[in-house]
């Protein structure tokens, strides 16, 4: 990722900024006037990065904002200490230790936000954008453990695109990658900000309705499915094509085990479909069957 290099090159631009700091401070030799401002942590290659232009990606989190505190402290313990070496007093092992240790937490805290960076795009199923499968079962056993603490309901919902061979096998595979990464990031604008999309494998996808009870996932749900349906999907060097869904919904219990909750939305999923798809099932409704 583009990010990661720029973080890499940032951190090899500070240790090299490092490098003729203590050689100065060895040697004797005259320090760069921009280390002696009091606003020289902008001044540097990795400030110019970091104050240069936004990073909305990475503003978000803590870490980015840590990492600006940590790197202009660095500045401003470098400072002290060529202002003393420049007036003839001598350097502390105290005020050294502190330089020091600042410049190494800052690099720990770029080295974190890069292991978080990571971590994100190990979750994120990177042809539709949603989250992966290996992601899904955290979230499910989190929002389980919820529900269990604070009686907070939970529903799942298991997505099948309808007679997606016949997109792969009229338009091409390319085509019905477009169709899959083109229905999720239609669906993910539409669905709420806590709601969340995981590729369950295929072109089948699982939902996850935190707060929120069956009926009211069924409307929710089923508005998805109406937009999903008029929603013209752009194909290149094809015209325009519409999909549907079909949808299978089960609410979670706490005293059953998340895997429970999935079947039960995938034998919700079945009804839909043999029910003439391009529609939503309530494993509710489906109780005995």
């Amino acid at each position: 990722m583009k990010v990661l290099r720029e973080l890499d090159a940032g951190l090899m631009d500070h240790t090299s900024w490092l490098k003729v700091l203590h050689r100065s401070m060895v040697s004797g030799s005259a320090p760069s006037p921009t280390d002696l401002l009091h606003d020289a942590h902008c001044h540097c290659r990795f400030g110019q990065w970091y104050y240069g232009h936004p990073h909305p990606d990475l503003q978000e989190g803590p870490w980015f904002r840590n990492i600006g505190e940590f790197h202009e402290n660095v500045h401003v313990y470098a400072r002290k200490l060529l202002v003393k070496r420049n007036s003839g007093q001598p350097v502390t092992p105290d005020e050294y230790d502190q330089f020091m240790d600042m410049a190494i937490r800052f690099k720990l805290e770029v080295r974190g936000l890069q292991s978080d960076i990571i971590n994100r795009v190990c979750e994120v199923d990177h042809l539709t954008g949603a989250r992966n499968r290996n992601s899904m079962h955290f979230k499910l056993m989190e929002e389980h453990d919820r529900m269990s603490r604070n009686a907070q309901p939970c529903c799942v919902c298991m997505m099948d695109i309808d007679h997606f061979k016949q997109v792969n096998d009229t338009y091409g595979h390319l085509a019905g990658d477009s169709v899959l990464h083109s229905t999720v990031q239609f669906l993910s604008k539409k669905m709420r900000r806590y709601d969340t999309i995981f590729r369950f494998g295929g072109e089948e996808f699982l939902f996850c309705l935190p707060n929120t009870e069956a009926q009211e996932a069924f409307t929710i749900v089923d508005r998805l499915r109406a937009e999903l349906a008029s929603m013209p999907i752009k194909l290149k060097a094809h015209n325009d094509i519409s999909i549907t869904a079909s949808f299978g919904l089960a609410s979670m219990n706490p005293d059953e085990a998340v895997d429970d909750a999935v079947q039960q939305a995938d034998h919700a999923l079945l009804c839909a479909k043999a029910a003439g798809r391009n529609k939503v099932c309530l494993w509710d409704m489906q109780a005995g069957e």
